[in-house]
């Protein structure tokens, strides 16, 4: 993104704030790890609209009593090689971890499992969830739906949804298969950037909700929030650039709510709008309808050895590739990503737009500064 102006911070320090004011709202300990863990993994992944400023979706939801943040994700059904769990209203982050520790164990156990949401929160970046099936040598697929903040191809209306789309299979000794990408043009998170640091959608995704008209600027379009940085409200629609985006999206939500049991289609979750003007708390839902988590352990089926070769050699393959005239190499798409897990880099980037409101109205609500976090974050090293 031109124009994006961002922060290189201590990636500990990080996971301490996040997991320290967590905490201060009334989490457990393993409640705040479960955000910390996941949106760190956003960060490292370089999903600068994934990393910090996300959490403001679930601090939003707590603020108007969509969150319940002392709730238990609970097991309502259950089968061989299946899982569902109602969120209770809990962050997406806490029920995704078990959705995925749980589909996880039971592919260990059948070579194949997957686990069901609902009634549960934002969960931030997928390929953290993603990454734990990694971990394990087992194979994942995972998404939400979520706002409707999304239209049907050739219509103008937001009603289906902005979901991310995240797997990843084992490999060896070079970078995996690992996608993490979104069925969908843009997030709220591109329209504040698009007010704060000029920046543009790709193609033109952007409808004028009275005339009809496409183009690629937010901007015109945003509704600010105060105190938050990387939520903003749009009154615009928008639209998909090509059938291919409309079909998975939609095919994406056949495995988020319509099959899963305890999944509430996109139409029927509450708009941005919805929650931003709420006065009765108890007519909004969860800013989720349902969630997926699909595992499958490759060592049921061969050797683990011999799968972790085939992807290396997959790997070496595509990087080999002759680039196009002025293009860089080929790349395995995730690679930085791998490689900054891998070896615990000690820094990550932030966007300067997330940096300050998240210090302002998250941290500041419980009278913590960046100046006294990071002094706390000393003391308890020493």
């Amino acid at each position: 993104m031109s124009g994006v102006k961002t922060k290189t911070v201590n990636a500990d320090f990080m996971h301490y704030c996040l997991k320290t004011v967590w905490m201060a709202e009334g989490a457990s300990a393993e409640h705040a790890d479960a955000v910390a863990d996941a949106l760190l993994i956003g960060m490292r992944q370089g999903k600068l609209n994934q990393g910090l400023g996300v959490y403001e979706a679930i601090d939003i939801a707590l603020q108007q009593g969509m969150l319940d943040i002392n709730a238990e994700p609970e097991v309502v059904g259950e089968g061989p090689t299946w899982i569902a769990f109602d969120g209770n209203k809990s962050s997406g982050y806490w029920t995704l971890t078990k959705m995925a520790r749980a589909a996880i164990a039971k592919a260990k156990e059948h070579g194949i499992a997957i686990a069901f949401g609902g009634n549960h929160n934002d969960g931030g970046s997928f390929g953290s969830y993603a990454w734990l099936a990694y971990l394990e040598d087992c194979l994942a697929l995972t998404s939400n739906n979520s706002v409707p903040m999304n239209s049907p191809l050739g219509g103008m209306g937001n009603t289906i949804s902005v979901p991310p789309w995240d797997g990843i299979a084992p490999g060896g000794e070079e970078p995996p298969v690992w996608m993490s990408t979104k069925l969908c043009e843009w997030y709220d998170g591109d329209t504040a950037q698009a007010v704060l640091q000029g920046t543009k959608v790709k193609y033109d995704s952007v409808i004028d909700p009275e005339s009809g008209e496409r183009g690629d600027d937010l901007a015109p379009y945003a509704i600010p929030i105060e105190g938050y940085g990387r939520v903003f409200d749009q009154t615009a629609f928008q639209n998909l650039h090509e059938p291919r985006l409309y079909m998975m999206n939609l095919f994406a939500e056949a495995l988020q709510s319509i099959i899963n049991p305890v999944g509430t289609i996109t139409p029927e979750v509450s708009s941005l709008t919805d929650i931003r003007t709420a006065t009765d708390p108890s007519a909004l839902t969860t800013s989720v309808g349902g969630s997926f988590y699909l595992c499958i352990d490759p060592s049921h089926f061969g050797p683990i050895e011999d799968v972790k070769a085939k992807s290396d050699r997959y790997a070496q393959a595509i990087v080999n590739t002759q680039p196009m005239p002025g293009s860089r190499n080929p790349r395995m798409p995730g690679a930085r990503g791998w490689r900054s897990i891998l070896s615990d880099a000690e820094t990550v980037e932030v966007l300067e737009s997330h940096w300050g409101p998240w210090f302002t109205t998250q941290a500041g609500r419980h009278g913590m500064t960046e100046e006294s976090l990071r002094a706390d974050w000393e003391s308890q090293k020493a």
